[in-house]
């Protein structure tokens, strides 16, 4: 992708894009664009809608709902934040690690819904918006469904267990 010559909300959509058509994302939609700020509408993980907000002000992606129900005082709330914090381990290989130089990666907890957000170091919105989308990729099918948190996910995406 061209990226030095598409706006930053016109390249992060393409690349969410193309993640639809190769099938990552179960639907995909582009939302408003109001003034430095764009959102973007992904059906993803667990059957659910996940808001992918752009500040370019802030030269900030975010998921702004990531978990819901979830305590900021709770284990697995700091066992995520250290999760995440390790992705910018040297000790990770480099696809799977995330360059403290090139991007920045964040949980916050505000009323028991945690977001997760990337901020950009470098104006690459490529490498970020493709580290954003490996990184919540990893939080469900590493940190949570092969973590210990099979009951949290059964009651906050109103699953059978037997999905499980």
């Amino acid at each position: 992708m061209a990226s030095e010559t598409l706006s930053s909300v016109e390249l992060i959509g393409r690349i969410l894009e193309h993640y639809a058509q190769r099938g990552v994302f179960r639907g995909f939609s582009r939302g408003p664009v109001r003034g430095e700020r764009a959102s973007f509408r992904l059906l993803w993980h667990r059957d659910r809608f996940f808001d992918l907000i752009l500040d370019e002000r802030q030269k900030t992606m975010y998921f702004s709902v990531l978990l819901p129900e979830v305590s900021a005082k709770s284990s697995m709330y700091r066992e995520l934040k250290e999760f995440v914090e390790l992705r910018h381990s040297e000790n990770l290989p480099e696809h799977r690690r995330i360059n403290r130089q090139k991007a920045r990666v964040r949980c916050n907890n505000r009323g028991g819904n945690v977001s997760l957000a990337l901020t950009v170091e470098d104006g690459d919105y490529e490498y970020g918006t493709r580290k954003l989308i490996h990184l919540v990729h990893e939080v469900f099918l590493g940190f949570l469904f092969d973590g210990p948190y099979s009951d949290y996910i059964v009651e906050a995406f109103d699953l059978s267990p037997d999905w499980i």
